[in-house]
């Protein structure tokens, strides 16, 4: 169906729709904002780094002094098996942190746009510039059209000086050759209006996304946006308590641990390897919390294949290295307990 041969009460209910749909998107990024500015995390990281980082590596550092004296490979071995946990507590919620900050990126900002040609991977914004519909009122998109390339709209428009225009604007017309510029604005001329400057605001319109789509395209690129913000939006909001987790259990074993470690009064080497045993064991328990808590109620029924790889992924790729680190304590716990002499 073409979509010009739209009733007017179907373009009423398109109408309301693309309302609904601008709240829905709100909403979103609001959610999406709340995440990002959390109070969790910002409070958490300076203590992370200023007190459980420095503590525990003035820890590991006096160990090393030890181990050029030492005439049993097996202190360097034991040594070798608490600093691989101690590196692993460090890195999970680190790493958690740049698997949040590459959603957000990736939350609101898009190579692509439906529209413009696919050889064009310019960066914008997900939500792109929104222009009226021509099959909404002709007349009236000619005119706003038409006052879009006076003087005095391009200047508010591109509020740079004429060096920074070119630089920003002239250089990717030319590189792009003018494939930057959406395709319905590629043969526009003013008289008012040299053709450089009238180039320059159609390249903005472009980096922005600013397409001059028909009403049914508005809805079809809407519908998609709403689902592509909630596939990013329930990773990032997934990544992030997982990551406040691992930062606040990383947090209270190295506390716990310190004190232990400063008095003098415990062997350090086994006294890590009970602490890193506990923090590998209870971590493998919290990355899997999230999804256990969402399904509390379904427990018996879920199936892990039918939970998609975008809200596994932290725990799929370090679960492996927590058993390892598991492994390695128990290990270095066995040795220290073999007899000596």
């Amino acid at each position: 169906m073409d979509h010009r041969d739209l009733s007017e009460q179907e373009r009423v209910a398109v109408r309301a729709y693309l309302g609904r749909a601008e709240v829905r998107l709100s909403t979103l990024h609001r959610i999406a904002t709340a995440f990002i500015s959390g109070a969790g995390l910002l409070l958490l990281i300076p203590i992370f780094l200023r007190d459980v980082v420095d503590d525990l590596l003035l820890v590991f550092i006096g160990l090393i002094d030890h181990l050029p004296s030492a005439s049993d490979a097996l202190d360097i071995l034991l040594f070798l098996l608490v600093l691989y946990p101690f590196i692993l507590s460090l890195s999970v919620p680190i790493y958690g942190v740049y698997l949040m900050l590459k959603d957000t990126l990736q939350f609101y900002f898009t190579l692509y746009a439906p529209g413009m040609p696919t050889s064009i991977l310019n960066p914008t914004f997900a939500l792109n510039a929104l222009m009226l519909s021509p099959d909404e009122a002709p007349t009236a998109k000619a005119a706003a059209q038409q006052l879009q390339y006076e003087q005095r709209y391009v200047d508010y428009m591109l509020s740079f000086s004429d060096k920074r225009r070119a630089k920003y604007f002239d250089q990717l017309v030319d590189y792009t050759n003018r494939e930057i510029i959406p395709p319905t604005r590629r043969d526009i001329a003013n008289a008012a209006t040299s053709p450089t400057d009238v180039d320059r605001v159609n390249a903005a319109l472009g980096i922005t996304r600013g397409l001059d789509r028909s009403l049914i395209e508005e809805v079809a690129l809407v519908e998609l946006t709403l689902a592509r913000n909630i596939l990013y939006l329930r990773r990032l909001v997934m990544r992030y308590v997982k990551t406040l987790l691992m930062f606040i259990w990383t947090a209270i074993i190295s506390f716990i641990a310190l004190p232990f470690l400063q008095s003098g009064h415990f062997p350090p080497l086994t006294l890590l390897a009970i602490c890193y045993l506990a923090w590998s064991v209870i971590a493998l328990m919290l990355l899997r919390m999230p999804l256990n808590w969402i399904s509390r109620h379904r427990q018996g029924d879920i199936n892990p294949d039918h939970v998609d790889a975008q809200i596994t992924l932290l725990e799929s790729q370090v679960i492996p290295l927590l058993r390892f680190a598991i492994g390695g304590c128990v290990l270095a716990l066995a040795i220290q307990m073999l007899p000596t002499g």
